[in-house]
């Protein structure tokens, strides 16, 4: 299987700078292509409420650093960023 097409949402409208109405999109998974020429959905999230219609758009994967294209990966800017650390947050006991 291989990456395929990025899967979005229209979830509402937004207002940008410039008083033009625009379309709030939110990625939810990842289009795969079986090398029969099958295809395959993985949901990573599946939008709720009254903004989403129901459809799903597929458009094309964004190219990651070195011109590959690749869904979901981390560019090196983003990876060389510092995770802030929450271990201490993590010491009580979970309630359920």
């Amino acid at each position: 299987m291989t990456p395929y097409k990025q899967a979005a949402c229209v979830t509402g409208t937004y207002t940008d700078r410039d008083g033009n109405e625009k379309k709030r999109y939110v990625n939810v998974g990842t289009l795969f292509q079986y090398e029969d020429g099958g295809f395959a959905l993985k949901l990573d999230s599946i939008p709720v409420g009254q903004g989403w219609n129901g459809f799903v758009s597929f458009f094309d994967l964004k190219p990651r650093d070195g011109g590959q294209a690749g869904g979901g990966q981390r560019t090196s800017q983003q990876a060389s960023k510092p995770r802030e650390d929450f271990s201490a947050d993590l010491d009580d006991e979970i309630p359920f």
